[in-house]
């Protein structure tokens, strides 16, 4: 399945946007990250925590905004 995803960065621990936001389409069968993620809910919960939860000293956090099943 694929899914574009729209994300933007923030500085962590304040509400200050850092640059553009920007959409990614994730494809689950090829990217092995997103392996089991087959639901909108858990395509945008495995993208945040590869951008977030992996890299903990980042100075920026991402939030997904929106995830859409493509077609």
């Amino acid at each position: 399945m694929k899914f574009k995803v729209t994300a933007q960065a923030f500085k962590r621990g304040t509400s200050k946007r850092v640059g553009k936001s920007r959409t990614e389409t994730i494809n689950t069968k090829t990217n092995m990250l997103f392996k089991n993620a087959n639901t909108l809910d858990s395509v945008r919960k495995h993208y945040e925590s590869f951008w977030n939860d992996l890299n903990p000293r980042s100075s920026e956090i991402v939030i997904v905004s929106k995830v859409v099943k493509v077609k």
